[in-house]
This record gives structure tokens, C-alpha cells and sequence, in this order.
């Protein structure tokens, strides 16, 4: 176990940064859609009872998501895990862009879903097992300040930018949160228990 007199390093704050990153554009993701809801259902004339379908099968994606990226990160690591999710859930976000039917729009809502629900879980579990238990709480709760700060990222972009460029260019430019795939590959570290763990069970 981590040594409770740890002194926090810039490994530390490298995960921290990277998985804080990461709520704020998963939250971002999740989202932006509310926003952009009443642009898309009058482009298709989608009912409300449709739209409602789909957020609601988004947000069903983010629990499922939880448990399948979970498990993978328990088999492969935290690190790759983290850039697994925030690539699903930016790529099924730039594909909303490209929905041309009420059933790609829920494929694609419910891929975002997925990569949502596997941050969430994955970030946190990097924050728990990375940082010493007396400061533990505190950082996990860090971390979570990046989901205000998504919801008011998106409701920037959905209320004021989509008029201008519409709804479509809202969700391509949402694939930029995948440039942190780059700085996790090459700066993240893979957490300590995760490699100890690993050790033991190879040994």
C-alpha cells in the first residue's frame, strides 16, 4: 500500500490534470446534446418521446460503460483504459454529427454514453490508487469539479456558438478532447497497484 507520509510529486499532478481533463470533456460530451436538442428534432421532426429515448438510453450507456471499461482496465491497465474512453466518447460525439436518422443518432449517442460511464470509473480509480490515502478524498473530489465546468463548457457552446455554426459543427469540434489521448500516451504514468498487482500475479 502507498505510504501514508507520501509527499506529492508532479506525477501526481501529471494524473491529476489528465484525469480532471478528462471529466471535463466527458461531462462536455454528455451533455452538449441537451443543448442541441430542439435544432435536431426540427431538422428530422423527431418527437419529443423520440429525443427522450435517446437521452435516456445515453445516459443508461454511461452505467454499462462503467462496467465494461472497468473490467477492461482491471485486465489491461489504467492508463490505456482512460485513452480507450475519452477516444470512444469524443469519436461517438463527432459522429452525432453525422447522424442522418433517428437510429444512428441513438447508436452514436449511446457510443459517447459508453466512453462516459468508462471515464468516470477509470479516472477515479487512477486518483484512488495513485494518491496517499490521507489526501485521497480531497483529489477524487478535485477531480469531480471538472464536471461543472464541462456543463457550462457545453451550455457555452449549445446556446451560444450552435446558432452560428449549427448543430452539426458543434458536435466535430467536440472531437477535440482526443489530443489528450497524446499527453496520456506519452506523459501519464501507469498507477502503482495496477503495476504491483500485475507483478505478483506474473511472478
Amino acid at each position: 500500500l502507498l505510504n501514508e507520509c507520501e509527499q506529492l510529486t508532479p506525477r501526481h499532478y501529471k494524473i491529476l490534470a489528465m484525469c480532471w481533463a478528462g471529466w471535463v470533456f466527458d461531462f462536455y460530451d454528455l451533455i452538449l446534446f441537451t443543448f442541441l436538442l430542439i435544432p435536431i428534432s426540427k431538422e428530422y421532426n423527431f418527437t419529443n418521446l423520440q429525443m427522450a429515448y435517446v437521452l435516456g438510453a445515453t445516459l443508461a450507456a454511461t452505467a454499462i460503460g462503467g462496467v465494461i471499461f472497468g473490467i477492461l482496465s482491471d485486465r489491461f491497465g489504467r492508463k490505456p483504459v482512460l485513452q480507450w474512453t475519452i477516444l470512444t466518447y469524443s469519436i461517438g460525439t463527432f459522429l452525432s454529427g453525422l447522424a442522418g436518422s433517428f437510429w444512428l443518432l441513438m447508436i452514436f449517442r449511446v457510443l459517447t454514453g459508453l466512453g462516459v460511464g468508462g471515464e468516470w470509473g477509470t479516472g477515479q480509480t487512477f486518483i484512488g490508487e495513485t494518491f496517499p490515502a490521507k489526501v485521497r478524498g480531497r483529489y477524487c473530489a478535485m477531480m469531480q469539479t471538472g464536471a461543472p465546468l464541462g456543463i457550462a463548457l457545453a451550455s457555452l457552446v449549445g446556446g451560444l456558438i450552435s446558432p452560428v455554426i449549427g448543430w452539426r459543427a458543434c458536435f466535430f469540434i467536440s472531437i477535440l478532447p482526443a489530443v489528450l489521448v497524446l499527453f496520456i500516451r506519452r506523459h501519464l504514468p501507469e498507477s502503482d497497484l495496477w503495476l504491483r498487482r500485475e507483478k505478483i500475479i506474473k511472478s
